[in-house]
């Protein structure tokens, strides 16, 4: 009897543990699969290598004003280089003396530490540190902002009109060439610009020379100063000629 009982409540014990141990597997699974995050994204990347986190070179654009530069240090056998890219590692396209005045568009790029300026001179083109630059100021005209010396002409047909304080030179293709008295010269600043007038008993010369980028060129590179000029000869009809104009260093500070 005492046998009976004691195997019947070994039989129970066995039983409350296989019982309690299914239900503890049951129960465990969840929170197992609760535990389990999903690796982040971060996880698949490969490794970033050194070389990788070096930062690459930067390049932001900015503007200044377009118009005449000359270099900022003007000391005599100073040169000026010109790169072909906006890096002092690219290469040197010309060297140029200190009072050599250059268009500029105006853009100017950052590049890591240092900013560079666009700058031309005829078909020449290129990049200057913008701190070598500034703004080539004129001795100009009372009253006006054109400059006592200066040259403007044109290509289509051929020409040039140089002046000075003193005389107005006009030539053509052809050869003709006049050397005629400065007359006046007058400030428009409605139109931004300035009215040079010259001429004696045979020719009369008026040029309207405005201070914006010129458009009457055949060359890709920037240019500043846009002349209009009627010519009248005696017994001839008025003849109006258009063309870009470019500073003389003298004419400039």
């Amino acid at each position: 009897m005492a046998s009976d009982i004691l195997g019947n409540a070994f039989h129970r014990f066995l039983t409350l543990m296989l019982v309690s141990g299914m239900l503890m597997g049951v129960l465990s699974r969840p929170t197992a699969a609760q535990s389990e995050t999903p690796p982040s994204p971060q996880q698949d990347q490969a490794p970033v290598s050194d070389a990788a986190s070096e930062q690459p070179t930067t390049s932001q654009s900015s503007e200044v004003k377009p118009g005449y530069y000359s270099q900022v240090d003007q000391s005599l056998g100073v040169l000026l280089s010109i790169y072909d890219a906006p890096s002092d590692e690219a290469a040197i396209i010309v060297q140029l003396p200190g009072d050599t005045i250059l268009n500029s568009n105006g853009e100017q790029k950052q590049v890591d530490d240092l900013r560079w300026q666009h700058v031309s001179l005829g078909e020449i083109e290129g990049w200057v540190e913008a701190k070598k630059l500034r703004t080539a100021v004129p001795v100009p005209f009372t009253g006006t902002d054109l400059p006592v010396l200066g040259v403007c002409g044109g290509t289509e047909p051929s020409w040039s009109i140089e002046w000075n304080s003193d005389v107005v030179t006009y030539s053509n293709i052809i050869g003709l060439l006049h050397r005629v008295p400065f007359q006046s010269v007058k400030a428009e600043k409605d139109k931004n610009a300035t009215l040079l007038q010259a001429g004696n008993e045979s020719i009369d010369l008026q040029m309207t020379i405005s201070e914006k980028q010129c458009t009457f060129t055949p060359l890709d590179s920037f240019v500043w100063g846009e002349a209009v000029a009627t010519i009248t000869q005696l017994g001839q009809k008025p003849v109006t000629l258009k063309g870009c104009c470019r500073p003389v260093s003298d004419g400039y500070h």
